[in-house]
């Protein structure tokens, strides 16, 4: 399976997410890997960074379209779950990502600029829907509902033809930490965080065709 995790707008939190989502998927049984097709190579770094007796994620660096979509049908035959790590991008990469996905997974800050740049992105999914049929999902990032314009944003993406998951992740420095030992929150020690990120972790899991 194929998990695209993708947005147009950089500093959303796609390599957090992928990071994040790959390790609790792999503490819960999943033979995972994650495809860093960023040229930073956040996920990469990450990667060097992880301790050898935590559960196995394997990344690999790919930011060229024809190559992304050739390893990635080869990569999913070894493992149960392969995330995409997208790039903020217009270029064929983006397509090739939202195409690739069994699901694709959008991450997006609540403010206007980004719900701004989420209008882009539906343009290139709606182009991608007619090849193929592709089952996406908001993910509020940094989400706090005590916030007005927080809801407003909120809002405006219920009104796009992508549903939003319950589950969301707020501002915590648990994430901004952890990654930085290579680790995923669900391994660290601020239990707000873990919990959040396995609450996420299952209502997707939930989701898989």
């Amino acid at each position: 399976m194929i998990i695209s995790i993708t947005s147009l707008k950089g500093g959303v939190g796609k390599s957090t997410l992928s990071q994040n989502l790959a390790v609790c998927l792999a503490h819960i049984g999943y033979k995972v890997a994650i495809i860093d097709t960023d040229t930073n190579a956040s996920s990469v770094h990450w990667s060097g960074l992880r301790p050898d007796n935590l559960p196995s994620v394997a990344v690999f660096g790919i930011s060229d379209s024809e190559a992304l979509s050739k390893n990635a049908k080869k990569l999913v035959q070894d493992y149960d779950i392969v995330l995409i790590d997208g790039t903020p991008s217009l270029s064929r990469l983006v397509s090739t990502i939202i195409l690739l996905g069994d699901m694709v997974l959008i991450p997006i800050k609540p403010s206007a600029l980004d719900v701004w740049a989420t209008e882009k992105f539906i343009e290139k999914y709606d182009q991608a829907s007619v090849i193929k049929d592709v089952k996406a999902y908001f993910i509020l990032n940094q989400y706090d509902a005590n916030l007005s314009f927080n809801r407003d944003s909120k809002e405006v993406l219920s009104d796009l033809n992508i549903p939003i998951l319950k589950s969301t992740l707020k501002t915590r420095v648990a994430y901004v930490e952890a990654v930085v030992q290579g680790l995923g929150v669900y391994e660290y020690k601020d239990k707000k965080a873990r919990d959040e990120m396995a609450a996420l972790c299952n209502e997707i899991v939930t989701l898989f065709p």
